[in-house]
């Protein structure tokens, strides 16, 4: 029987992941996960789901991510949501170093059922561990540390490996303890690629020990309130993107309604018959004629006429005519609609699905909410119990970055026809969800001397709440924004630099680490989230207490926290590092671009030049 270790679901779903090694407990072992077995979640919305991961997978050319191509994750019958349950491994790598100083023999049992005796078989002293490293590649392969064949005696049997008393791999050497030559130790060629850069160094392999964190970097997407399945046929409209515009704009047609009352076909939010009349205003009608309130003719008239008001009422509410409301409205096209649509739906969840405390709407004239005003916020809610779905959904080596890395599915898994595996973990936790003025927005973009191309639509105001939709269409947020693009750069690193701010400060008053704490950028709804990344956090309600017991004081603590240590080193480059706007790579899926305190205090940016008002400017609340 094998032997057996136990880890939390969250360790699992990024240390313990397909393909990566760890050293087993309580015995001098390394071993390489090889699948995991768990529940398939047929309650969440898959299409969702791939939605989010093709978001974030598009940050990469197709060449390096062939498998996850647009094609492949447009088709949900290709993957399947696990919840994972338990994880298999094997012993990798089957590679055995003699600690035997004298002899330090290389002994390659790969590919074999059997293994070594504890004791060198060479020299009979040395105990015999497996070796620590491991050969890398940035295309996902990764390879035991052979020893080479010697160039003089033609074999591979005599090698040794010599640390020579150092720590840096560069200083190793392999020796043949046959003939005396030495040979460097070098990573060699990939053999399981063809990496499309032409640099010849780009196919070399790197040595690392196991356990570095290059070995190995898992890709996971997160979705605040996933849809469940029962909105399956709300997502079979074609005009669903703009039914959640209308929503998160409050177009009257939508207002009052839910995302959950619109089908494929129609909406059913009344008993609406095929003729157009409810069956209680038919018996309205019947029951007035009864009583002598109305003749026969009469009741034949006013029914017609109930039929064509009923009749307009539905056509009114039909998602095309929402979606021609919306464009007239707003200016705005529905192809722009269509591509923000899921960033508008991840707004407008949370708002729909729970009953959030917005203290500027509930207690617009506390301490709290006058200086959410200043800082230019239109809202700043407390969600409680917050579905937060974290999806594992594929692994790179070596590289972190998009296009330096081939971005990874993890193998088919055959317990489920042999369909990639997305890994899911679900907890309730609580969010905090800040969104900005559009209008105040403006303002800060003319003081700066841009002119937002405020769409043309019927409705002024809507029509500027728009013009950040359109703004983001198309924009590769996950890439530095130079200055062709200068109104994006200026929003959304103005929004991304609110949010590091706000973890950071929320991290030292929760007494949590920051990387407990993440962000959930949707910059064409102008709002983002901070919620706990940790079920400890998640469990004590730690953003709760915050929001009720410490609103002010953070908000304060954002607001004036405009100098780095680093001053006048870092506000004279980027006014951004890791000392003032940073955040852990498990915090900030955005690879910590586009961030500046200039922009919302003022001063110089690397792209713009100098932002003469920042963003909390006093003058901007005037």
């Amino acid at each position: 029987m094998g032997r057996k270790m136990y880890r939390g679901k969250q360790q699992i779903m990024f240390n313990n992941l397909p393909g990566r090694t760890f050293d087993f407990e309580r015995v001098a072992t390394i071993a390489r996960v090889t699948t995991i077995r768990g529940i398939q979640r047929t309650d969440l919305n898959i299409a969702i789901v791939l939605r989010r991961i093709t978001e974030e997978a598009r940050a990469w050319h197709s060449q390096y991510r062939p498998i996850f191509r647009d094609d492949v994750l447009q088709n949900p019958a290709r993957f399947v949501l696990i919840d994972p349950q338990s994880v298999q491994s094997e012993m990798f790598p089957k590679v055995f170093w003699c600690q035997n100083q004298a002899c330090g023999r290389v002994l390659d049992y790969s590919g074999r059922d059997s293994l070594p005796p504890k004791k060198c078989p060479i020299c009979n002293q040395g105990e015999l561990v497996q070796l620590r490293f491991i050969k890398i590649h940035r295309c996902g392969s990764l390879q035991p540390l052979r020893p080479p064949t010697c160039s003089k005696c033609h074999s591979s049997d005599h090698m040794a490996l010599e640390t020579r008393g150092s720590e840096r791999i560069s200083n190793f050497r392999w020796i043949c303890r046959r003939c005396g030559n030495p040979i460097s130790v070098y990573g060699g060629r990939c053999s399981e690629c063809q990496w499309p850069d032409s640099d010849p160094n780009s196919r070399r392999m790197d040595i690392e020990v196991h356990r570095a964190g290059r070995t190995y970097y898992a890709h996971t997407v997160v979705l605040l309130n996933i849809p469940h399945r029962e909105l399956d046929s709300f997502f079979a409209l074609p005009e669903w993107p703009a039914i959640v515009a209308a929503k998160f704009l409050d177009l009257p047609e939508v207002k009052q309604r839910q995302l959950s009352d619109f089908t494929s076909t129609e909406f059913v939010g009344s008993d609406i018959s095929d003729n157009g009349i409810t069956g209680s205003d038919l018996d309205s009608l019947l029951s007035r004629q009864a009583s002598g309130e109305i003749t026969a003719e009469q009741f034949v008239a006013e029914m017609n006429s109930l039929r064509r008001r009923r009749q307009q009422e539905r056509q009114s509410i039909s998602p095309s005519n929402i979606a021609n409301s919306l464009a007239q409205n707003t200016g705005v096209p529905n192809s722009v609609w269509e591509d923000v649509g899921q960033e508008l739906l991840d707004a407008v969840m949370p708002l729909e699905n729970s009953q959030p405390q917005d203290i500027l709407s509930e207690i617009p004239m506390s301490l709290p909410a006058q200086s959410a005003q200043r800082m230019g916020f239109s809202r700043l809610a407390l969600i409680n119990d917050f579905p937060i779905i974290t999806a594992t959904y594929g692994y790179s080596r070596a590289k972190y970055v998009p296009n330096q890395c081939r971005l990874n599915p993890f193998p088919p898994d055959r317990e489920h026809g042999g369909r990639f595996p997305i890994f899911v973990d679900q907890i309730q936790a609580d969010a905090l969800l800040i969104t900005l003025e559009a209008n105040r927005l403006c303002t800060w973009l003319e003081r700066n001397g841009f002119t937002p191309q405020i769409p043309a639509g019927t409705n002024s105001t809507l029509s500027q709440q728009a013009y950040f939709a359109r703004l983001f269409h198309g924009i590769p947020t996950r890439e530095t924004l130079l200055n062709d693009r200068p109104e994006a750069r200026m929003v959304f690193g103005l929004l991304h630099t609110l949010s590091h701010l706000c973890i950071r400060q929320a991290a030292l008053l929760c007494g949590l680490d920051r990387s407990s704490l993440s962000e959930y950028l949707l910059p064409p709804a102008l709002t983002f989230a901070i919620y706990s990344n940790h079920r400890f956090g998640a469990t004590i309600g730690a953003l709760t207490a915050l929001f009720e017991q410490s609103v002010e004081e953070w908000l304060n603590a954002v607001r004036d926290n405009q100098q780095c240590i680093y001053d006048p080193v870092c506000y004279e480059r980027e006014s951004s590092c890791h000392a003032c706007t940073h955040l852990p790579e498990t915090s900030c899926r955005y690879f910590n671009l586009n961030l500046s305190r200039s922009l919302l205090f003022g001063g110089p940016d690397p792209q713009l030049g100098h932002i003469h008002f920042g963003y909390f400017d006093p003058s901007l609340h005037e």
